[in-house]
């Protein structure tokens, strides 16, 4: 009786671990909190969750971040309204749109800043291609930087999982270097500080519409 048993027993088992190994795999999902600020590294993440900016890269490579409490239509309303950056960019003196062709426009940008009490002029005209409310990827035409190029992002974020959203990751990657002349480091450091003075002058934009 009892041998019956045991070979019942391990009979079952077999069987259990047989059905476990022809058994299709179940999926394996993603955390709960699985957003785009989700995966970034926890200071990062406590940064943007406390209204502040986050700039991260050096040497002319870098990426920007800012959490901002609105819809991607308002925020694409500010990154694409491109005529009136000197109304809320900081050191932006001029910004025209020079052509306009569907989802592509060239815009030219003059800029002023102190520098060591000297003040500096620059210009840039960039080509920028437009995915409606979701991206825009820019590169150098012309101007006063032997190279740029970036994109802006715009990703909605839930504040709890399931909820709709109710905030806009806006991140910006950014490469750009100087032409022949200009001291690099001085440059970067500039370039790294106007990405930051940038990003807040968004994320007070962006507030300002979405609370009209």
């Amino acid at each position: 009786m009892v041998n019956r048993w045991r070979t019942g027993l391990i009979s079952g088992c077999l069987s259990a671990l047989a059905w476990m190994a022809t058994a299709p795999a179940v999926p394996v999902r993603a955390g709960l909190f699985d957003g785009p600020v989700d995966r970034l590294p926890v200071e990062e993440r406590l940064a943007l969750r406390n209204g502040k900016t986050v700039v991260t890269g050096e040497e002319g490579n870098y990426v920007g971040k800012v959490l901002v409490p609105a819809t991607p239509d308002v925020v694409w309303s500010v990154l694409t309204d491109y005529e009136s950056f000197p109304k809320f960019l900081p050191n932006v003196v001029s910004s025209k749109i020079m052509e306009a062709n569907g989802n592509r426009k060239v815009v030219e940008q003059v800029s002023e800043r102190q520098v060591f009490l000297v003040s500096v002029t620059s210009r840039v005209r960039t080509e920028n291609t437009e995915t409606e409310k979701q991206r825009i990827d820019f590169r150098l035409v012309d101007g006063d930087l032997k190279e740029l190029q970036g994109s802006w992002l715009i990703e909605p974020v839930s504040e709890i999982p399931g909820r709709e959203p109710a905030q806009v990751l806006i991140t910006q990657e950014v490469r750009a270097k100087p032409k022949g002349g200009t001291p690099e480091g001085i440059f970067y450091d500039i370039f790294k500080g106007a990405i930051e003075g940038n990003l807040k002058a968004i994320q007070k934009e962006v507030n300002k519409r979405s609370a009209k």
